[in-house]
């Protein structure tokens, strides 16, 4: 069932890009009271959560790289250039040419496929929409891309193998007398 979040809020979560992911889908975040679910707002909440401030410097979505990147890209956050190294969850921002003057800003939804396009996920996106829709996932053009923020948070190492049980020691018979009689030493 779709929600609507207003106001920042601490969301229950775990450290990966899945659950923030179904928190988010279908429903709406206006986390500053302005102009309904924004783009801005659903990136926004990410940042709160670990009590820093998404900033613009300018009030639109791309100035959040073109202005802000350097303290928006602080711990547990790195900036990420080149579409090329777009990583499933990495926060991306959009240029304000095409279809947005205020640039865009929403998550990757897979890696980086090769193509022009990325499955993003984010809020007021997609044609046909009205002003403040809930999150989806729409394709968005890789044309505008500007950069991305990854949140290191969501990037976990592989876990340490353990070692397995180590193998018996394998005693083979010889011909020879004297290994006959060591190995009988052994076995006593």
């Amino acid at each position: 069932m779709a929600f609507q979040q207003n106001g920042y809020a601490i969301i229950p979560q775990s450290v990966s890009y899945n659950e923030w992911r179904s928190y988010l889908l279908t429903h709406g975040v206006n986390v500053d009271f302005a102009f309904g679910n924004q783009c801005y707002d659903s990136a926004a909440l990410l940042w709160y959560q670990y009590g820093l401030s998404l900033q613009t410097g300018n009030g639109y979505a791309y100035g959040c790289w073109e202005l802000m990147r350097n303290q928006n890209g602080r711990p547990p956050f790195e900036l990420v250039w080149g579409k090329e190294n777009i990583k499933r969850g990495d926060v991306i921002v959009f240029d304000r040419h095409g279809s947005w003057y205020t640039g865009h800003i929403g998550y990757a939804d897979e890696d980086y496929n090769g193509s022009n396009y990325i499955a993003c996920l984010g809020q007021n996106q997609g044609q046909g929409i009205s002003w403040g829709t809930p999150s989806n996932i729409v394709n968005q053009n890789l044309t505008w891309f500007l950069g991305a923020f990854r949140n290191t948070n969501w990037t976990s190492a592989p876990p340490t193998p353990t070692p397995g049980p180590s193998a018996p020691k394998v005693i083979t018979k010889r011909r020879f007398p004297w290994v006959i009689y060591a190995n009988k030493l052994r076995n006593e």
